[in-house]
């Protein structure tokens, strides 16, 4: 490393105003925003300040629901106002949630009967020609946070009726059931506030060394370029390598800063009581914590710099280095947010993504129960993949065409470069809509939305406008091409040996990659089996992905790199930005591990067909065994064990009877 050319890069940074800002100024202001912000709303945003009073309303209803409900609310804190359209009261904001009732359940003509003797005036909510349990309806507005607050007031106020009602009704009979049911939160205000902070400053740093080394980053290669000062320092006696630690090291102190002058604001704030955090820290005990802060935001920092100083060697301008800055960043803020998912630990194997892992270890090390393993696992991580990507970087900028910004190439072969190029800035593109446009459109979250969102436009159109836009042949792209009889049959038999080959991983992934409950509760949710029909679920979960993931992944992405990568780096490559897609980090490694095999499938063949199948007959026997009611999950090891070999052979074969892919070094055909 040049000691003059870094002061040269450091001065330069130093002039630029841009950089001081983003860098210096934002993060001292920024940070003691963010903690103000937490402290006021946080955990407290739907509790309310513990004195307020709640406007509610009754929509025309029998006169025992009335006095039902003046008997549930009979306090201070609840005020009805009568309306003759209690909804539009809450439209606008005149009441804070309304009452009515919707029609019984069902028929129980000893409910009533019971319901009668216990609380006359209430039986009177009953239909008289299908007496049943009511249903009684609270209706809010969730862009209200008075109105969040009022209904779960009210909610709470409901459910202690009912229980008051229930052991009357068990009173009556004779019963006492002589048990009470209380929850209780026994984690400390420290561990309770470092749940709440976490999370959030894991966030907030990604987001400001992002920021803050983005100008220096970009401005350094691809900038220089546009300026035309790279091709002097390029044609100097100096080694291209000399260059770019310079550059790295220039890019560093800059996010370096950003990181220590995060720890000094967390230092005055959590150690001088600047802001009153709910948390109580001697200075031994708050100079170990932001010490071990420090250096898990140093890791970052250099993996952060890295990953922009690869950008902009691969931008040809300074406004390209913009465009795929963003999809970056996007996904970046994605793996921030680990810390807001349920039920990972900071042991799972999240910790070894970038960028992910410190959103799980900022909250145990805010509350005290960080571990050194775990720690230092994840600097060597973010150092590791960071030292990979600047030698990566490297390689690149050594290349002759570099400095011109255009490869030698022309006709057919260039066109297929820049599309080659232009590839996984592009995917990282539809990964950052997949996170965001459907967590904005409730329509796009259900399974219909997705089938059409996720599957069609995403991996179908999306994918598509990247073959024409670079004027590629569909067909070479998306090879669709006859495969031998043995080889179907292998592929037939593959997918169940691939479903039980998944499950067994799945098992042994658990203990480092739990799949949270909430998680697989939401996702029965969306599939919705009692009342969605059997051939909609076929058709969405099997056919179309089958297609659809197939087309964008094992089709366009891996035509692509094709000639970036050897074949066996290639499978893995593609299949991990599969597992990526799916967004759940539990299920990543299993979804990655089928793409692996399935990209072997069309590596070994050269056709896209033994891949659809596969994928589509995987995915429409996991939806026949929820309809059916077979468990895939109570298999022994042993079957887990037959499976995984019988994977592994048959893919052997199909590689062995396979001509192999086109341009690759499995392929028997010409490839020029």
């Amino acid at each position: 490393m040049n000691k003059v050319l870094l002061r040269y890069e450091l001065l330069g940074l130093l002039r630029d105003t841009r950089t001081l800002v983003l860098s210096v100024l934002l993060p001292i202001i920024l940070l003691p925003v963010l903690l103000f912000i937490l402290q006021g709303l946080g955990q407290q945003r739907w509790a309310g300040t513990g004195n307020e009073d709640y406007q509610y309303s009754q929509a025309k209803t029998p006169a025992g629901l009335k006095a039902f409900c003046r008997k549930v609310f009979d306090s201070e804190v609840y005020h009805e106002r009568v309306g003759e359209d209690p909804e539009a009261l809450l439209e606008e904001g005149s009441i804070d949630f309304a009452i009515r009732t919707k029609a019984p359940e069902k028929t129980n003509l000893k409910l009533a009967k019971d319901l009668g003797e216990i609380l006359p005036s209430h039986s009177k909510i009953l239909n008289k020609d299908a007496p049943g349990r009511p249903v009684i309806e609270v209706l809010y507005r969730s862009d209200r946070d008075r109105s969040m607050r009022g209904v779960f007031s009210a909610k709470e106020a409901l459910e202690q009726f009912r229980e008051q009602t229930l052991f009357l009704y068990f009173y009556s009979k004779g019963v006492d059931l002589g048990v009470r049911l209380e929850t209780k939160d026994v984690s400390t205000v420290q561990e309770r506030a470092a749940r709440k902070y976490g999370p959030a400053l894991s966030t907030f740093m990604v987001l400001m060394l992002l920021g803050g080394g983005s100008v220096a980053a970009l401005d350094s290669l691809a900038g220089e370029r546009d300026r035309g000062t790279l091709v002097t320092i390029f044609l100097s006696s100096l080694p291209r390598a000399e260059i770019l630690w310079s550059k790295f090291v220039a890019v560093a102190v800059i996010s370096v800063a950003i990181a220590l002058i995060q720890m000094v604001n967390l230092s005055v704030y959590m150690l001088l009581g600047w802001v009153k955090l709910p948390m109580t820290l001697g200075w031994g005990q708050g100079l170990g914590m932001l010490g071990c802060l420090a250096l898990l935001f140093l890791g970052e920092a250099l993996f952060t710099t890295a990953l922009l100083l690869y950008i902009s060697a691969r931008s040809g301008s300074f406004k390209e280095a913009q465009l795929f800055f963003f999809p970056a960043f996007l996904v970046s803020f994605a793996l921030s947010l680990s810390g807001l998912l349920p039920g990972l630990p900071s042991r799972s194997i999240v910790s070894l993504v970038p960028l992910a892992g410190p959103g799980l270890l900022i909250p145990e090390i805010l509350a005290n129960r960080m571990e050194w393993p775990v720690l230092l696992l994840q600097i060597l991580v973010h150092v590791g993949i960071a030292y990979g990507l600047v030698r990566s970087t490297l390689n690149y900028i050594g290349r002759e065409e570099f400095l011109g910004g255009q490869s030698s190439k022309v006709g057919k072969a260039l066109r297929f470069d820049q599309f080659s190029q232009r590839a996984l800035p592009f995917f990282a593109l539809l990964g950052a809509a997949l996170m965001v446009v459907p967590a904005n459109f409730a329509s796009l979250s259900t399974l219909r939305g997705q089938a059409v969102f996720n599957q069609l436009i995403l991996f179908g159109l999306g994918p598509l406008f990247l073959v024409r836009y670079f004027g590629q042949s569909l067909s070479k792209v998306v090879p669709i091409k006859k495969v031998s009889w043995p080889i179907l049959l292998a592929c037939l038999a593959l997918i169940p040996l691939g479903q039980v080959a998944a499950t067994g991983l799945s098992h042994l992934l658990g203990p480092l990659l739990p799949a949270p409950v909430k998680a697989l509760e939401e996702m029965m949710k969306l599939l919705n089996l009692e009342n969605t029909p059997a051939w909609q679920l076929y058709l969405m979960i099997g056919i179309l992905p089958g297609l659809c993931e197939e087309f964008a992944f094992r089709g366009v992405l891996l035509h692509a790199l094709h000639r970036r990568f050897p074949p066996w780096l290639l499978a893995a490559v593609v299949a991990l930005i599969f597992g990526l897609f799916h967004l759940s980090f539990y299920r990543v490694f299993p979804t990655a591990y089928l793409g692996f095999f399935l990209a072997l499938l069309t590596l070994s063949t050269g056709s896209l067909v033994p891949a659809i199948l596969v994928h589509a007959g995987n995915n429409s026997l996991a939806v026949y065994a929820m309809l059916h009611g077979w468990d895939f999950e109570t298999l022994s090891p042993l079957v887990y064990a037959v499976g995984f070999m019988g994977q592994v052979v048959l893919t052997y074969f199909v590689y062995r009877w396979g001509r192999g892919y086109p341009g690759t070094s499995w392929s028997s055909e010409e490839t020029r």
